[in-house]
């Protein structure tokens, strides 16, 4: 399994934004993350990265969607 970087969208920035609470239901954004999240396979792209045993690790590709 590849290494990711780890990502948490309950997180806040220098503004002071809660990414998680951004995404209010009924809203393209709020859709948009249910289906990557729950609905659509990465798996494919998954076998190009091989740094589960060493290197950088890399973004998870859901968090670049």
């Amino acid at each position: 399994m590849p290494h990711f970087k780890t990502y948490d969208y309950d997180q806040s920035a220098m503004v002071v934004i809660n990414f998680e609470e951004q995404l209010q239901p009924n809203t393209f954004e709020f859709t948009l993350h249910k289906l990557i999240d729950d609905h659509i396979d990465l798996s494919a792209f998954q076998d190009k990265y091989k740094n589960n045993k060493g290197g950088r690790s890399a973004n998870d590709l859901a968090i670049l969607l």
